[in-house]
């Protein structure tokens, strides 16, 4: 797992400067991870300045799987995010981790949108 985390962070230096998200106005999320049978949950609210899909999320434990649920969850390679995105257990989108986490934990998880914007947020794992 620190082998992952280690190789993901050796990575964002070569990433554009052009799409380093945390100067950009109105770009903001705030998430938390509930834990779940084998994994959790994201929770929380993404925020953008304009129109945009979520097109991947990833952390130190591995990518994200990016579901819409209505009425049944499915795999999707994208999500429209117009002004705010809700995720949840209670909403229609969900960002699902695997893996093993503890309640405490803090983990790191990089957003990008389809626009090349790469968001860094650190959510704190809660049961």
């Amino acid at each position: 797992m620190r082998h992952r985390a280690a190789l993901l962070l050796s990575l964002l230096p070569f990433l554009p400067l052009g799409a380093q998200a945390q100067s950009t106005q109105g770009l903001s999320a705030t998430l938390n991870l509930k834990i779940v049978h084998g994994g959790a949950i994201v929770q929380g609210r993404v925020s953008v300045p304009k129109s945009d899909d979520l097109v991947g999320v990833w952390s130190s434990i591995g990518r994200g799987r990016l579901m819409k649920c209505a009425p049944r969850c499915e795999v999707v390679d994208s999500m429209p995010v117009q002004g705010n995105l809700l995720l949840g257990s209670d909403s229609g989108y969900r960002v699902v981790l695997g893996g093993h986490l503890t309640a405490g934990q803090k983990i790191s998880l990089v957003l990008r949108l389809r626009g090349g914007l790469i968001l860094n947020v650190t959510a704190p794992v809660m049961r």
